[in-house]
């Protein structure tokens, strides 16, 4: 993909990420104090194809940031999963932290939660636009597609459970929001097919104070980030 104009006037910067290395943008708001925003791609994609939230971020003169992550755009490595975006986002807060706001799609959607519920810092406003949210959807509908049997699945679960510690309903968006402060702004539409809409219905239902949640319909998964009415939410919020 082209650089889109906008890059070309932010400062490049990379760091080193487990033997890869992560690459980005930074714009500098000319105002003191400026608040600091993270923005993040989702899966199959990069920091380029939000160069919209970039122009309307710096028009409300707050520093910007922007990375493509391991295995996509111009950053190196061969595989991307939650876990370790995650840790790439832990990594930007760290190096070039504090950040007041973070905007993230799909996939970065849950990796901003696990990031968050590891950092616990509540200040930073979350929007998750069409986060992947249970894992073990995914799971089930691979093994459906494929049709698998059902007792490979159990050697599925259990060898997850005994290399990451973790069961398979822990990589959940739903249960990393529950243990977080934070103030979140999750954009999800019903005919998402990419990362289901059925899976929501847990975190709507909790109505938690800190969640605002927001019902889109006829958008999908990568319309709804591209959408101006959806745009103008995310910036209103993050600026506010």
């Amino acid at each position: 993909m082209e650089r889109p104009a906008i890059f070309h006037k932010g400062e490049p910067l990379s760091f080193p990420f487990n033997g890869n290395t992560i690459n980005g943008f930074r714009w500098r708001s000319q105002h003191m104090n400026a608040p600091t925003i993270l923005v993040c791609h989702g899966m199959n994609s990069c920091s380029y194809r939000f160069e919209k939230y970039i122009h309307l971020l710096l028009q409300h003169n707050v520093n910007v940031y922007a990375f493509d992550a391991q295995a996509h755009g111009k950053s190196t490595g061969k595989i991307l999963n939650a876990v370790i975006y995650s840790e790439i986002i832990e990594q930007v807060e760290v190096r070039y932290g504090p950040l007041n706001g973070i905007i993230a799609h799909s996939i970065a959607g849950m990796a901003t939660s696990f990031a968050m519920e590891r950092l616990q810092k509540p200040p930073i406003k979350l929007v998750l636009i069409a986060p992947a949210t249970e894992t073990v959807t995914a799971v089930d509908n691979f093994f459906r597609i494929f049709n698998l049997d059902e007792g490979f699945r159990s050697i599925f679960d259990r060898t997850v459970q005994e290399l990451r510690g973790l069961p398979v309903s822990w990589y959940s968006a739903t249960r990393a929001v529950k243990n977080i402060a934070n103030p979140v702004l999750w954009i999800h539409d019903e005919d998402d097919i990419i990362c289901p809409y059925a899976d929501t219905t847990e975190i709507r239902n909790l109505q938690l104070p800190n969640v605002r949640f927001i019902t889109t319909k006829g958008l999908g998964h990568n319309k709804i980030y591209r959408d101006k009415e959806v745009q103008k939410t995310i910036i209103d919020f993050v600026t506010s």
